[in-house]
């Protein structure tokens, strides 16, 4: 029987998308590019995901000529992951019925500095993030450690993710999953059908 619902945040809480972010934080169409590539796209990026550099350290990284664009852009790109408020009726709903409901994302420490502002994350009992236990989706050492970290069972269990290397991974660690495309009423319909879900 499934007691936990554990939620994915980027493209399922909040909107990841990099295009629409780094246009935002750009003046121009140069720019824009330069954040995409030099920051969303670097390798610094995903070490910050995976908790092993800091965001000076980031910042000492980047090319001189670009710097202080991409330190702006490292340091107020979560002004712009805005929420998906669709999603919010679902966690009441799974809230009011008891089901315990948490965050599993690969993000960086920085989740700290906005999760405060986001309504969604109100419900929630509690968050795991990739950087702040150096374990990265989708290894299956990650789903192992999350359960470990909330005394969770695995079969008791069902996460919901955007990417399906993400869900096999969970899979592997024994955990249902859903694959997410964006529609609110066909995820809660298979959580009531299959999962057998009672909200």
């Amino acid at each position: 029987m499934i007691k936990n619902v554990v939620f994915d945040m980027g493209n399922v809480i909040l909107r990841w998308d990099p295009q629409y972010i780094a246009e935002k934080l750009s003046n121009n169409e140069k720019e824009k590019e330069i954040i995409i590539n030099e920051l969303f796209a670097s390798k610094q990026w995903t070490l910050l995901d995976e908790g092993k550099i800091s965001l000076e350290e980031t910042v000492a990284s980047f090319k001189l000529e670009h710097r202080e664009l991409l330190k702006y852009a490292l340091y107020h790109w979560h002004d712009y992951f805005e929420p998906f408020i669709e999603i919010i009726p679902l966690l009441k709903r799974l809230k009011n019925n008891n089901y315990q409901i948490y965050l599993l994302s690969n993000c960086n420490k920085q989740f700290d500095e906005y999760s405060q502002r986001v309504e969604a994350f109100k419900y929630f009992d509690g968050f795991y993030i990739s950087a702040k236990h150096l374990l990265m989706k989708p290894d299956i050492k990650i789903y192992q450690d999350f359960l470990n970290e909330f005394h969770l069972k695995a079969e008791e269990s069902i996460f919901i993710d955007d990417v399906k290397a993400n869900i096999d991974g969970a899979k592997q660690a024994g955990i249902a999953g859903y694959c997410y495309d964006g529609d609110v009423c066909k995820l809660e319909k298979y959580l009531i059908d299959e999962m057998k879900l009672n909200f």
